[in-house]
């Protein structure tokens, strides 16, 4: 027992997360992958030689089949996933030259499926900020499009959610977590497939609300349905690890190529 402690703590040493000594507190410019390649296991590659840029104050949108590497690439941006060879750069210096705490609190994140804590909306939001005032959480909601039906609940505010949130249907789920999200003020906001499991009015409440949150900070999307990234400045398409296409929505479209091709399928499957 004692050799498989110690094996697992000499693991963690070799595992521990690399980190500079650069206090991170937010970037002007663009957060830019330059021949980025990362590989899981070492053999295989599972992003290959990503060139990409994410100006600031911009919506980019990223897509592709399942297994393409969308989630390797957020990762990445993240800082979980450290490359094989070339590197990320926020305003031309390189991402491990941050401390990676002090980055990653300039991050917003709001997974496919959130999770809430057996607590009142308002301690779910403050859990992320916790020096947040009632004001800032009022605005926060506003901006998520939550206001409307926490004013509706008797308690408002102190409603307690239950466990996971188990007490609000999907689409006031995912709201409350893009406004716990949005409360940190981050410098960089990250959907990941954040509308994919909620139906179609939902998915359009949301919508509505990251469209007014585009104009507040950097928005990057992973999206499955294809139709929340219309209003995207930019568009990345992922294939087995590679950029095949890029460019605004409307110019992939013109193209007729894999985007084209992804777009009108699900026109097809949802008639």
């Amino acid at each position: 027992s004692y050799e498989q402690i110690m094996n697992l703590r000499d693991q963690a040493k070799e595992m521990r997360q690399q980190t500079g000594s650069k206090i991170f507190s937010g970037f002007d410019n663009t957060i830019e992958f330059n021949e980025f390649s990362y590989s899981y296991d070492g053999h295989k590659t599972n992003l290959n030689n990503i060139n990409a840029t994410f100006p600031k104050g911009k919506m980019i949108a990223i897509v592709g089949e399942s297994g393409a590497g969308k989630t390797t690439l957020i990762d990445a941006i993240i800082g979980f996933n450290e490359p094989i060879s070339g590197e990320i750069e926020i305003d031309g210096i390189p991402l491990h030259d941050f401390d990676i705490n002090s980055y990653r609190k300039k991050i917003g994140y709001v997974p496919q499926e959130s999770i809430l804590f057996n607590m009142s909306i308002k301690d779910n939001l403050i859990w992320a900020k916790d020096d947040s005032t009632d004001d800032d959480v009022k605005k926060v909601c506003k901006l998520a499009n939550a206001d409307e039906f926490i004013e509706k609940f008797p308690k408002g505010y102190n409603t307690v959610v239950g466990d996971r949130g188990i007490r609000l249907s999907g689409g006031q789920l995912q709201r409350i977590a893009l406004a716990r999200a949005m409360i940190r003020k981050p410098d960089l906001l990250i959907l990941d497939e954040a509308t994919s499991a909620l139906d179609t009015t939902s998915e359009r409440i949301i919508q509505k609300a990251i469209e007014k949150i585009s104009s507040k900070t950097t928005l990057v999307v992973i999206a499955h349905r294809l139709s929340t990234i219309v209003n995207a400045d930019y568009v990345y398409v992922l294939e087995n690890g590679c950029i095949v296409e890029k460019g605004p929505y409307d110019d992939l479209i013109m193209k007729k190529g894999l985007f084209y091709n992804m777009v009108e399928s699900q026109k097809f499957s949802n008639v």
